[in-house]
């Protein structure tokens, strides 16, 4: 099906596909940097805090590039932990999307039942997985934007793909994917926006790894 890449080019700002995974490339980027920087990161038993810095940059990441690339939007921190200064996701708001940033070992991989996945898919409540494709695009639109989430992933901590896709009310399967890791970032100042970035995750990485040390033996990322 072509129902989400349509709603991308119909309903959403043609720069981001490119916005979203410039972020993340760039998370998993400067994550690789940290480690080899700081060797404490590299002893075995700190390799599980990996994926708490990941997140971190990852929200850094993306608030970053796009407060940068000023795609209108807005952005709202979630807390989905009972712990104080626990795990929080991002839920973004943009024309024709609101999507949710999330991690998966598959590229094909829905993502495991969460809080804030049963209550984005909500909003694709109204859509039938059984509808033809051609009606359903006729209910996306900019006043009535359907929920997404923006998967990413690979093995050993290496960034393989970026996809952004439509889960079904259930969260069991995909009502359609787009893979989006070399979308073409259609920026006016791209390096400046990367050099920006690079600023803002340095002055955040030292309080993320402070965390991800406190965060051992917690919750699992």
């Amino acid at each position: 099906m072509n129902m989400l890449s349509e709603h991308l080019k119909m309903h959403c700002d043609a720069r981001l596909p490119g916005v979203l995974s410039l972020s993340i490339r760039e998370s998993y980027r400067f994550l690789e940097e940290i480690i080899q920087r700081e060797k404490v990161l590299q002893r075995p038993e700190m390799k599980k805090t990996w994926g708490y810095i990941r997140h971190g940059l990852i929200d850094v990441g993306l608030k970053q590039v796009l407060q940068s690339s000023n795609i209108d939007h807005e952005i709202a921190d979630k807390a989905s932990s009972r712990y104080r200064n626990g795990h929080t996701y991002l839920m973004i708001e943009t024309k024709g999307a609101i999507l949710t940033p999330s991690k998966v070992l598959r590229a094909s991989a829905v993502p495991r039942k969460a809080i804030f996945r049963d209550k984005g898919s909500i909003l694709n409540k109204r859509y039938s997985l059984f509808e033809d494709p051609k009606d359903i695009n006729q209910e996306y639109n900019e006043a009535n934007p359907p929920f997404m989430l923006l998967t990413y992933g690979g093995t050993n901590h290496e960034l393989s793909f970026v996809r952004l896709g439509l889960p079904d009310i259930e969260n069991r399967c995909w009502m359609d994917q787009v893979d989006i890791t070399n979308a073409p970032v259609v920026l006016a100042n791209p390096e400046e926006i990367t050099n920006e970035l690079h600023l803002s995750f340095t002055l955040e990485a030292e309080e993320l790894i402070k965390r991800g040390v406190k965060n051992v033996g917690k919750e699992g990322i």
